[in-house]
């Protein structure tokens, strides 16, 4: 299967449901010509197919998600919450069918000031939205209603990523761009517990980069970078959390030295993990040993802005995309296997077949390997003609 280029830089990406994809991005407020979109898009074929869009004039959207249960997408852009619906009758001409805009809602914060919507999901079953904005603080919508019904100020410094349990529990994750990680209960607003984490390095300090629970909400997963990066020095680490254990306790681990990593993505069955680096690369691992399937080197020119695996009906087998501000979306096999790493093996095994070629050739040449006139007759033989000529005898 091969991706798409679209007309505007990529902002994130998400997956609808086991054959469409949501993605999102623009060129701003500035006058550019650049378009700001929101583009739907077929896995089933060949190629990635597109199936809807909406323009969103004059400001870009940043974050999307989309409904557990419904043909629904949330998608923040600037100061505003929109509410797309995917309506399943399509136009008859050629143009593209367009988004319906069910409601646009203007994220305030406590002191009635407009804020930028930066991070939105759905949680509880698609029962509740949950918008994260520029004040350290996130907000709990109930969901269709889209009434406020708590207001989370807690954080320290600013609220950059949030996740939602996949099994529907009132239970999410908030990280931010200083240390924090929280665990909070959405039905009462109050913090369950926050995570902490202490790598190889004496007083170092932490950020939770990025973060996603496990098909069932029993595994964590986090993208966990030193605040102070230095890049030939420096390790990305993939935290594995085994969360039923209070407090929850690490039971895998990935690290790469040298790479920030940042974006994170966890098969609908958890059997995949992937996560990019600022420079364009790719990593596919098995979610269970965190062991590294595949690694795709510059799959863009540009850092990776979002992943997201999907699956088709055809071979039930899923696949990454990736999106970047190269405007690109590109797909990956997770099936396949490494080409560096194949190349690597044949190479030890050329060179392995080769040394023993040369050691072979080296003892014929010194005389060092017997021949076969060396060898006596065959014992069993022999003994069998004497027995045959005492018998005539």
């Amino acid at each position: 299967m091969s991706g798409c280029s679209v007309d505007f830089p990529i902002y994130d990406i998400t997956s609808i449901d086991s054959v469409r994809v949501a993605l999102c991005g623009g060129g701003g407020a500035v006058k550019s010509g650049v378009p700001n979109a929101v583009e739907v898009y077929d896995t089933r074929g060949k190629g990635l197919v597109l199936s809807y869009r909406y323009d969103c004039e004059r400001a870009a959207p940043t974050c999307i998600a989309a409904h557990p249960g419904e043909p629904v997408l949330a998608v923040g852009v600037d100061h505003n919450l929109l509410i797309l619906e995917i309506e399943k009758k399509q136009k008859l001409n050629k143009q593209v069918p367009t988004l319906k805009k069910v409601l646009q809602r203007e994220v305030v914060k406590v002191t009635d000031k407009a804020e930028i919507v930066k991070c939105v999901t759905f949680c509880c079953f698609g029962e509740k939205l949950v918008t994260v904005g520029e004040d350290n603080g996130i907000t709990i919508w109930e969901y269709p209603s889209m009434v406020r019904r708590w207001r989370i100020t807690q954080h320290l410094s600013e609220v950059t990523q949030v996740t939602a349990h996949t099994m529907g529990e009132p239970e999410i994750v908030t990280s931010t761009r200083g240390s924090e990680c929280f665990v909070w209960d959405v039905e009462t607003g109050m913090q369950k517990a926050q995570l902490k984490f202490s790598g190889t390095v004496p007083n170092a300090k932490y950020r939770y980069r990025n973060i996603r629970y496990g098909c069932t909400g029993e595994t964590f997963y986090s993208v966990i970078v030193p605040i102070a990066w230095s890049n030939k020095t420096s390790i990305s680490h993939l935290v594995k959390y085994d969360t039923t254990t209070t407090p929850w306790s690490i039971i895998r681990e990935f690290t790469i030295k040298g790479e920030p990593l940042s974006e994170l993505a966890v098969s609908s069955d958890e059997t995949f993990i992937a996560t990019s680096s600022s420079n364009g690369h790719v990593y596919i691992l098995d979610a269970h040993s965190l062991g590294l399937r595949r690694r795709v080197f510059e799959a863009h020119g540009l850092f990776v802005t979002g992943l997201c695996f999907t699956s088709s009906h055809t071979d039930d087998q899923f696949k990454l995309l990736s999106v970047s501000a190269d405007r690109e979306c590109k797909v990956h096999n997770p099936h396949l296997a490494d080409p560096v790493r194949f190349l690597k093996a044949a190479l030890l095994l050329l060179l392995f077949i080769g040394a023993l070629y040369l050691l072979f050739k080296f003892l014929s040449s010194s005389d060092l390997l017997p021949h076969i006139d060396d060898f006596d007759a065959d014992p069993i033989a022999e003994d069998h003609h004497k027995h045959s000529h005492h018998n005539e005898l």
